[in-house]
């Protein structure tokens, strides 16, 4: 080494570990970019994913930074066989931080788990089969595609067996499958939420269902339909009465037959201790979502934060965030699950909150008890915002709200009239 450095004017460069409560690197190496070629090979090197920082110009921006990397969520497959075909369907991929679902991919199997031939279908949700073998169970994933051709997120694996229409076909295993049921037609939805929680389940905004979770946190609900489009919402009320947005979904659903939909899995909830947070102080998150999960936790400021947590066996998750680095002002943060098998949740609601100049915890009341604002001001600052929605939207459908304020007109619930009047006096 000494001899190279006296030769040639080279630098010696050393390496250490780094650490921080989320990652670790080991022997890293940084240098400046450069570039050096030779008679076999061209190297470019420069400096990438040390740190997290945002560059911007008026024709486009630059988010650098391992936090930044983007991700879409898995699209809900259902799958229903009839005479020599299967027909598939799907929900909508969401992307976020860049990714976009441009289009997607049919992966179709005679073996579960593959391999697998490839079609392209464009930006559709739906796609039927056709040309198979009756008695042959087919097994089928969505691969979503974002412009340039690049799978950025898929489907868990669904299968069908086609049957003509005086038999009967094979179920589907995993992902969903369909049956010939002569005089039947049957939907049955497979999900997942949070260990316990409560599941309301709507077809065409008319409730169906209201069932409750099991320990692992899967749900399912088998009900008689007449064939036909359906739109079927869930959502789900956790240990804490919290609740999450709701996931929607469109399906075709034949006559005489049984389509299954699964791995519906529902956004998680979210909730924080402090609705404003002292500059230089910890916030704290936490709500349910699927357990044993990783959870996405993204806070939208000026720069987007995005990290990562783990859900416990119960569901519960948390996750602390020293508000140093966020400019003084409101910001919100949401959460979303992406389960041991990949499958990703939508994102669960916004939820607002300060930073500012000291702590206010969540919810608190600032007027002595029986003087609350009638305008929906509910922490009592004199402006009617972001901050009092968010306090509004935990106590969401509450009757008689343990912050009383949060019923604006004294009607005994928190509802849309509580909004709309906060809506009248919003003041920003």
């Amino acid at each position: 080494v000494i001899f190279f450095t006296m030769i040639f004017g080279a630098k010696p460069v050393f390496s250490e570990e780094s650490t921080s409560t989320s990652f670790k690197m080991l022997d890293t190496v940084i240098a400046p970019s450069g570039y050096a070629t030779s008679t076999n090979f061209q190297l470019w090197s420069t400096i990438s994913e040390v740190a997290v920082g945002t560059s911007t110009s008026v024709l486009y921006g630059v988010n650098a930074g391992s936090l930044y990397y983007p991700f879409a969520s898995s699209p809900v497959i259902g799958a229903t066989a009839g005479d020599t075909q299967v027909a598939l369907s799907w929900t909508a991929s969401t992307g976020f931080l860049g990714w976009t679902a441009s289009g997607y991919n049919v992966a179709q199997s005679t073996t579960s788990g593959g391999p697998y031939s490839y079609t392209s279908l464009g930006n559709v949700t739906s796609s039927t089969r056709t040309g198979l073998s009756n008695g042959t169970t087919y097994y089928f994933v969505i691969v979503v595609k974002d412009i340039f051709g690049n799978s950025i997120a898929s489907s868990t694996e669904s299968s069908g067996a086609p049957a003509s229409s005086g038999g009967s076909g094979g179920g589907g295993g995993g992902g969903g499958g369909g049956s010939s049921s002569q005089g039947s037609t049957k939907v049955i939805l497979k999900g997942r939420a949070y260990p316990k929680a409560s599941i309301t389940i709507f077809k065409d905004g008319a409730t169906v269902a209201t069932p409750t979770a099991d320990d692992n946190g899967n749900w399912q609900l088998d009900t008689t339909v007449v064939g036909g489009i359906y739109t079927f919402s869930a959502y789900a009320i956790d240990g804490d009465n919290r609740r999450s947005l709701t996931t929607s979904f469109t399906a075709n659903i034949p006559t005489g037959q049984t389509t299954t939909l699964s791995d519906i899995i529902i956004a998680p909830t979210i909730g924080s201790d402090k609705s404003e947070v002292k500059s230089g102080n910890n916030i704290k998150f936490y709500g349910f979502g699927y357990p044993k999960s990783d959870v996405n936790v993204v806070i939208n400021s000026e720069v987007t934060l995005v990290d990562k947590t783990l859900s416990d066996k119960f569901g519960f998750w948390t996750y602390t965030l020293n508000s140093k680095p966020l400019e003084l002002g409101s910001h919100t943060s949401k959460s979303q699950v992406v389960a041991p098998d990949s499958v990703t949740s939508p994102f669960s609601e916004s939820l607002a909150f300060r930073v500012g100049d000291k702590d206010v915890a969540f919810g608190k009341i600032s007027a002595p008890a029986g003087s609350c604002n009638k305008n929906g001001d509910l922490n009592n600052d004199k402006k009617t915002n972001i901050i009092d929605f968010s306090i509004l939207l935990f106590f969401w459908n509450q009757k008689i709200p343990k912050n009383p304020c949060a019923d604006v007109n004294k009607d005994g619930a928190v509802n849309i009239f509580d909004f709309s009047i906060m809506l009248f006096w919003w003041n920003g």
